[in-house]
């Protein structure tokens, strides 16, 4: 069995879309968990609803508490050999779980990864995925997220993961707006295969209003920066080699982070983290430096984030 598990807050113009995509798979052995995270709109009703017309669907009430702790939410009920995710706006291909779960046959491989097929919000479609089937290992994976790749993506959706992986303790983390990005080095850590197929089944939908597009600066995506600690710690841990590509994986979310920052309507109200992002960016470059490889292959690119810093980002923009 898979379990689907979908985080429900406030979508009631797409749910339905998005469990009939599901249920409409040409693989049936499905489990769906619709985790209404305390929708003010009839988002839950919806979800109840649909239950009474198919028995696969289970629907979990609970009090707001964001996408991560539905989603931890819906793995601590699942009865599932397998588990996966879908976002409640958007929807997948009828042979996704299929293609995915046949290379699962190997009992060594723990996540399966597929190509997305991203909206705009012009809505105009773009194909993300791999040019060719991949297996990695766990240093491999962690390889590709790091030095962005992109056959390994951040996201936690366009995966079906073995359920070990959470019988193992790894869980979404709460604090944070990019929880997919921030757990992914975690899942990675944890899988003993992964294996990146060249076939794109998930649409991902943006929207106006959805946390990934909002202009106004979030505490909680700052916050992602805290898990680089516990990061460096994992590689100084198990792969040593690791470090110069986090190293420098750690500078440009940071960078990243600053522009986001000062792109945002409200910058203003947040000019201490505005402050100590540049910091963030000065220990960062700090620690490329020690390493010649990053030294050699990112010369230009550092030269350019220091600069911009330096000047003020606002400024350069």
């Amino acid at each position: 069995m898979i379990s689907v598990i979908i985080s429900v807050y406030n979508v009631s113009p797409y749910i339905e879309r998005c469990i009939n995509s599901i249920l409409s798979q040409t693989y049936s052995d499905l489990e769906v968990i619709a985790v209404d995270d305390g929708s003010t709109d009839d988002s839950g009703s919806i979800c109840e609803r649909l239950a009474k017309e198919d028995p696969r669907i289970v629907v979990v009430h609970k009090l707001n508490g964001g996408n991560a702790s539905a989603r931890n939410a819906g793995v601590d009920v699942a009865h599932g050999e397998f588990i996966t995710f879908v976002d409640a706006d958007d929807y997948i291909e009828k042979d996704m779980y299929e293609v995915m779960l046949a290379e699962m046959s190997d009992p060594s491989v723990s996540i399966v990864n597929c190509g997305i097929i991203v909206t705009e919000v012009t809505g105009k479609d773009k194909v993300v995925k791999s040019n060719e089937k991949m297996v990695l290992t766990r240093e491999e994976a962690l390889f590709d997220f790091f030095t962005r790749k992109g056959n390994v993506s951040p996201a936690a959706w366009n995966k079906l993961y073995r359920r070990n992986l959470f019988d193992k303790g790894v869980r979404f983390n709460n604090d944070v707006i990019h929880e997919d990005t921030e757990a992914m080095p975690r899942f990675l850590d944890a899988a003993e295969k992964i294996v990146v197929i060249d076939k794109a089944f998930y649409h991902y939908i943006k929207r106006n209003n959805s946390a990934s597009t909002s202009k106004k600066f979030s505490l909680r995506g700052y916050r992602i920066l805290d898990s680089m600690k516990d990061y460096e710690r994992m590689c100084r841990t198990n792969y040593l080699s690791m470090l110069p590509c986090l190293h420098h994986y750690e500078l440009v979310t940071t960078y990243e982070m600053l522009l986001n920052w000062a792109g945002c309507v409200d910058h203003k109200r947040y000019l201490a983290q505005g402050i100590s992002l540049k910091f963030k960016i000065v220990k960062a470059l700090i620690k490329c430096m020690r390493w010649k490889s990053v030294r050699s292959e990112h010369a230009d690119e550092m030269k350019g984030i220091l600069l911009n810093t330096i000047l003020g980002v606002r400024l350069i923009r």
